[in-house]
């Protein structure tokens, strides 16, 4: 059985991820494991020894979890659910996990911040978004009516649509039983602009890419998502592509606050 990895700090933001993560493993009937990275205490001598035990804080990090999973167990019966807590580099702790699971997507929160604060702001999720082979699936903090009927995939048509990422894609449609509508957003600085329509071939359905113009792919996103049934954003990276610039950082941020919905970041 796959495995679905959902981090938690304890925030607002990171709990409600977790819930996110309850529902995507129900409705694959994936396993679900809480991961908590903790801070290993540091100790001081000069002025006085603080007697800050790394058992005591790891402790205290497993308790909270128990009460995450008793929670969560509550909100979605029959669940299957364990955790993590360790401490360490969470890019290095990351890769050890991925590294010994089948993991299936990585859940993260995305706390909501003032305009001027979020574009300083960083967080482990848009950080690993987009660089990692496991799909990375940013959840805002105000995203709360929790579902996923519809997914939103984001394509380039300046490139090769039939790409093994796209098949994650469907994977995961299929295992969650949705509905996958591929987009693309035309901006003004678009070089290449195709004489017709593409299509593509999702789970055995063909589809048209829809266009929709904007001046640019944040924007566009955010308008598209406002005005139709969107419950996913799905991104694939790809080099030397117009949307893998969206997996800088700050690009990654503006695209998930603007989104208003969670954004898959699938690396190829």
């Amino acid at each position: 059985m796959k495995t679905i990895l959902a981090g938690t700090d304890f925030t607002s933001s990171s709990l409600n991820a977790c819930r996110y993560a309850a529902l995507l493993a129900q409705k694959s009937n994936c396993k679900l494991t809480v991961f908590n990275l903790f801070l290993a205490p540091v100790l001081h001598s000069n002025s006085g020894l603080y007697g800050i035990s790394y058992a005591s804080v790891k402790k205290t990090s497993e308790t909270r979890i128990s009460k995450l999973i008793e929670k969560l167990l509550a909100e979605f019966p029959g669940l299957k659910i364990n955790a993590l807590a360790t401490s360490g580099a969470f890019e290095d702790e990351l890769a050890a996990f991925l590294g010994r699971h089948k993991i299936e997507c990585v859940v993260m929160g995305l706390e909501s911040k003032s305009r001027i604060s979020k574009f300083i702001w960083g967080s482990h999720g848009v950080k690993i978004a987009g660089k990692i082979e496991t799909p990375v699936i940013i959840v805002p903090e105000k995203y709360r009516v929790h579902k996923i009927n519809t997914i939103l995939l984001a394509v380039d048509n300046a490139e090769k649509l039939h790409t093994t990422s796209l098949k994650n894609v469907e994977k995961f449609a299929e295992a969650c039983k949705s509905v996958i509508k591929p987009l693309h957003i035309r901006t003004p600085d678009e070089v290449i602009v195709a004489a017709k329509n593409s299509w593509l071939k999702l789970n055995g359905e063909k589809k048209e890419v829809e266009v929709f113009k904007s001046n640019n792919i944040e924007s566009g996103l955010k308008k598209y998502c406002l005005a139709e049934k969107t419950d996913l954003v799905a991104v694939i990276s790809k080099k030397h592509s117009v949307v893998y610039n969206l997996f800088n950082e700050s690009v990654t941020k503006r695209v998930a606050f603007a989104a208003r919905v969670p954004v898959m970041a699938i690396h190829e």
